[in-house]
């Protein structure tokens, strides 16, 4: 059989703004059919060739364009590439040039694989891509198991149960990301099992918080290519010296000394290859904390949203200043305002980030809308918090003001991600404000209690009693940074072990903590 060789998709044209989902698996294992399901297309008559033979002698690498969420992705197919337990080195030269055109590089890769028992091929197919990618390529990794019965299409749970220890291990490893990719003969493309299948995963795509960037796979792979280039020279150095010593003092002695020197070799390398390894993921730690850093300075509001003022005028958000007294609630007809005392940051960040637009009917047929970030708290019509992300269109009811100054419960008509870059968070001393006609929380990333937001912060509403606030910066206010640290740290620890009811209880240590270094560095 000729060698097999790699080449893209004539007239590819790979844009080069957008991440890579990357789609990998064994001939045959239902790739191209997932490709053109991602792109809401037949699964046999998508831009992805679905194929029934076993082999070809050319494998064609496919990409197009998807759009998840409102996020455009490289959906590149690398049909037989991991066929074997020995990739060929210049297959993974074409894939890395193709994810290194990429400016985000690597955002998911979907895991193809057959929903049968995982065989010593499939395991093969799994270290070739750690062995091309790194053993970090699995925090990016996707289990999609194909052709699943139409027991296992319709409950994921019978998927589970057909599992053996070898299939759950490697899933634990990979945080339990794993989906079902639908077949279209037992559960038609509009069917709502299908469009769920579909949906798990998107969202373990759009889950992962960073990006398997280029510049980690063009250093690893650089890296890994030297150490390898200096030990074939110093294993040729050392054959070359084994044969002078066979001709002068005989085998047995020359095979001694051979050994010894290559295992005196293999050694050093290990050594260096294993510092090599540590100093990358040091580096892709260091990115990692970058990234939880930027994530910490979390905005809340848009800056074009409008509040009132109890002067009657309408003002943006971004003209806002401290004391400024902001319609905030309605008690009896009676329109009630609150200080701001605190702006904890404010400005436009140099890359776009996710907001959700909310849009909601009036009872009187108007529409409105407000834009904030997915954790940003509201109020549902019972008064319980609940995150922006989390409201259902046609479902969740909230609570806006009317033309009569009364609080009426709109129903909301739909849910939209769109990017900023421009945010503000501001609070006010009753801890809630109408934004756009909207009632509101002050608060976002939190436990779902206005009671216990109102307490955490009850230090900085006092200290600002006396020492009225003239923050008005880009970076976090030092304060909520404190808190929102504390509360990192403490819901991290507590994640594994799920202990219900305890974050509450933390969250005021960690207030009373920052209330001490608030007096100690303020004070």
């Amino acid at each position: 059989m000729s060698k097999k060789m790699l080449e893209f998709s004539e007239g590819s044209q790979i844009n080069l703004k957008h991440p890579v989902i990357l789609l990998v698996g064994k001939t045959g294992a239902g790739k191209s059919t997932l490709g053109n399901l991602l792109l809401s297309q037949p699964y046999d008559e998508g831009p992805f060739t679905v194929s029934d033979r076993m082999d070809s002698c050319t494998q064609i690498c496919r990409e197009s364009e998807v759009t998840i969420d409102g996020q455009k992705f490289n959906l590149v197919d690398t049909p037989g590439i991991f066929d074997t337990s020995k990739p060929d080195e210049e297959v993974y030269k074409e894939i890395a040039k193709t994810v290194q055109k990429c400016a985000y590089g690597v955002k998911a890769i979907l895991f193809v694989f057959e929903a049968k028992r995982f065989t010593e091929e499939q395991k093969n197919i799994l270290n070739g891509v750690k062995t091309f990618l790194g053993e970090d390529a699995l925090s990016y990794m996707v289990a999609v198991f194909s052709h699943a019965t139409k027991k296992q299409n319709a409950d994921k749970d019978e998927m589970r149960k057909a599992w053996n220890q070898t299939i759950k291990s490697f899933i634990e490893k990979l945080g339990n990301r794993w989906g079902i990719s639908p077949n279209s003969d037992y559960f038609p493309p509009k069917h709502e099992k299908h469009q769920l299948r579909l949906r798990e995963i998107k969202d373990f795509i759009m889950s992962t918080s960073d990006f398997y960037t280029t510049d980690m796979l063009k250093s690893a792979r650089q890296e890994q290519e030297r150490i390898q280039r200096e030990k074939e020279e110093e294993q040729r150095r050392i054959r070359a010296e084994y044969d002078e010593k066979l001709r002068k003092e005989g085998k047995e002695q020359a095979d001694r000394q051979f050994q010894e020197q290559l295992n005196k070799m293999t050694n050093e390398f290990e050594q260096k290859q294993n510092a090599s390894l540590a100093a990358l993921t040091g580096e892709i730690a260091r990115l990692q904390q970058q990234i939880a850093d930027m994530d910490k300075n979390r905005p809340c509001f848009a800056l074009d949203t409008k509040v009132q003022l109890a002067s009657g005028k309408l003002v943006e958000m971004a003209e806002l200043q401290i004391g400024d007294l902001v319609l905030s609630n309605v008690k009896n007809n009676h329109l009630e305002f609150s200080e701001v005392y605190l702006i904890a940051h404010l400005g436009h960040f140099d890359q776009p980030f996710d907001m959700v637009k909310i849009k909601f009917t009036n009872p009187d047929g108007s529409k409105g809308y407000i834009r904030m970030t997915p954790e940003h708290c509201i109020f549902s019509s019972d008064l319980s918090l609940l995150y922006a992300r989390d409201v259902v269109p046609g479902e969740t009811k909230v609570l806006v003001l009317n033309k009569s100054n009364e609080l009426v419960l709109a129903i909301i008509e739909s849910l939209d991600y769109e990017k900023d870059t421009g945010y503000i968070s501001f609070y006010t001393r009753s801890g809630t404000v109408i934004a756009n006609n909207m009632l509101c929380s002050c608060y976002d990333d939190c436990p779902k209690s206005q009671f216990l937001m109102n307490l955490v912060f009850a230090p900085i509403r006092l200290w600002t009693k006396t020492f009225s606030s003239t923050y008005r910066q880009k970076e976090l206010h030092p304060y909520v940074q404190i808190l929102e640290t504390f509360y990192g740290i403490w819901c991290k620890a507590l994640k594994k072990i799920k202990m219900i009811g305890q974050k509450d209880v933390i969250l005021i240590l960690c207030s009373y903590c920052a209330h001490n270094i608030l007096i100690n560095d303020f004070g």
